[in-house]
């Protein structure tokens, strides 16, 4: 499945029993993010960014993913933005089932064909980078992906102290898009890997949509805001930057 995680199955496998006692504090904080995604930032070697994507959906069409009963990751591709090329989400549910006995077995069993993918992986890719984040149901993100081509990704590190404020910052502006009349993003929690806190993904049949200007008036904004919770419209922004310290915004499209 993943490349750098493959590789490590049989240590895992070995440290399967700890995961489950220490990703239990995780899942009980996290009601509102109750499943377990893994984000991996891909950039292509130079030169090397439609191989890649081949390469990637040969590996989905392969079957690999039914045979070892996991899920095809969803994947994105950079427009404009940030530094990568690729942002691969995958569903992972929790850590412990990702290296269970039976899905290592399962994996192992398929080695060959994996040894291939990551060899012809690695001499595509430039620079990769992961993160494990708790976020929506699946079967939401599912839908939210089937159903649109544009995306806008926002990635946060919180200052210190502040991470549980930046979400619920998150959860804020989420209110106030719905009482404008607006998309509402969809929020993941980091549990371990990168040093992003949290990212937002935003949900858009095409860039037509991602810029269309809310209907609500100046007046209806601005009691939206402070409905929210916010001191005003003006002051959402401002907000935001009291607990960040880094925030890459980058918008990607669809790879089918």
């Amino acid at each position: 499945m993943l490349k750098r995680v493959i590789g490590h199955c049989r240590l895992f496998a070995i440290l399967s029993f700890l995961l489950v006692i220490a990703l239990a504090p995780a899942q009980a904080q996290s009601e509102n993010y109750g499943y377990l995604y893994q984000a991996k930032l891909v950039r292509a070697a130079p030169g090397q960014l439609f191989n890649l994507i081949e390469l990637l959906k040969e590996w989905e069409a392969s079957g690999f993913y039914e045979a070892v009963g996991e899920r095809a990751p969803f994947i994105m591709r950079h427009s404009q933005g940030d530094q990568w090329d690729l942002f691969l989400l995958y569903g992972v549910d929790n850590l412990p089932s990702l290296y269970s006995p039976e899905k290592i077995a399962l994996r192992d069993s398929m080695a060959l064909a994996l040894d291939k993918f990551n060899e012809a992986f690695d001499h595509m890719v430039a620079f990769e980078e992961d993160l494990f984040a708790w976020g929506p149901p699946i079967d939401e993100v599912s839908k939210a992906f089937a159903a649109n081509d544009f995306y806008h990704v926002e990635m946060f590190n919180a200052l210190p102290g502040k991470h549980e404020e930046l979400v619920k910052e998150r959860e804020m502006e989420n209110d106030y898009l719905v009482k404008t009349g607006q998309r509402p993003n969809m929020i993941w929690v980091r549990e371990m890997g990168s040093d992003f806190d949290s990212f937002t993904i935003g949900f858009y049949p095409s860039i037509v949509e991602f810029a269309a200007p809310s209907n609500a008036t100046d007046q209806e904004a601005e009691a939206a805001a402070i409905a929210a919770g916010f001191a005003g419209r003006s002051f959402i922004g401002f907000y935001l930057r009291e607990l960040i310290s880094a925030h890459h915004d980058t918008l990607a499209v669809s790879v089918r």
